[in-house]
Order: C-alpha cells, then structure tokens, then sequence
C-alpha cells in the first residue's frame, strides 16, 4: 500500500477503511454487533448533517429542557424554519 498521501489525497483513507473492513468481517457482520452498527450509522448521519448545516432538532430539545426549562421550546417546523433564516 503506497501511503503518498499528497498524491492521492483520499484514496490512501478509502484503502484503510477497506482493508480494515475486510479483515474483520467476521467481527462486523456479526448479529451481536447489528445494534452497534446501527448506532453508529445514526450517529455518522447526525454528524454529516452537522457538517453540511442541518441542525439536530434533538438535540434542540434537550438543550432546552437542560438549560431553559421554563421556556417554552420551538415545534419541530419553526425550528427549521428558524435555522434556514438566521
């Protein structure tokens, strides 16, 4: 494996990923680990959201329910709304 990393960029990480995903494969696919995989993978989404600018309502809520309990917090649309605007 050739690790030039300023030649090919993200080729280098997408070949770890595989290799690593290949060699425990066994370990990944195993039904005691599906939850975990979906754990994570709601998690990815929730982080890639974050990174292209889609806010997390949830995460909204508890905010809101930690720090401002006695406001009242937005319904789910204006919250977007808001978002969009600002």
């Amino acid at each position: 494996m050739d690790f030039k990393i300023a030649r090919q960029g993200s080729a280098v990480i997408v070949r770890i990923i595989k290799f690593t995903i290949m060699s425990q494969k066994h370990l990944l696919l195993s039904p005691k680990n599906w939850s975990r995989i979906a754990t994570l993978w709601q998690n990815l989404q929730k982080s890639f959201r974050l990174m292209v600018g889609v806010p997390d309502y949830e995460n909204y809520i508890k905010h809101m329910q930690e720090h401002h309990p006695d406001l009242t917090p937005m319904d789910a649309k204006t919250f977007y709304r808001h978002c969009i605007d600002a």
